[in-house]
């Protein structure tokens, strides 16, 4: 059962399984500083705006990931996703949704996330 019972696609962009292994940690938004240690995770789908990730807790060394959804914008998540080559690729995105799923999986929370367009200067 999810906590969000719409069905409803929301996203504008076609999203693909992925089923990656990642790593993510929290930073201010303004200063760049670290404000959690890295935390494990696993990329479930993802699109060109976002991804999701399966996560084991929401307390990072810490920081609780709730504080993110208060002001995405001031709590920055740097991204690393493993594509099984070794070749890590890494992303910066806002927190959006955090939900729970209601089964046995290691990982039972869910967080959707938007990534930042890295502005050229």
């Amino acid at each position: 059962m999810k906590l969000w019972p719409f069905c409803v696609e929301r996203r504008i962009d076609t999203r693909r399984e992925a089923y990656l292994e990642a790593r993510f940690l929290v930073c201010d938004g303004f200063s760049g500083k670290r404000l959690s240690r890295s935390c494990p995770a696993q990329v479930l789908n993802f699109s060109l705006r976002g991804c999701c990730l399966a996560l084991g807790r929401l307390d990072c060394g810490g920081f609780h990931l709730h504080r993110c959804l208060e002001a995405p914008q001031d709590y920055i998540l740097q991204l690393s996703i493993d594509p099984r080559n070794g070749d890590a690729r890494q992303y910066t995105a806002e927190l959006r949704w955090i939900n729970r799923e209601l089964d046995d999986h290691a990982m039972p929370f869910r967080a959707g996330l938007e990534f930042i367009q890295q502005q050229s200067h």
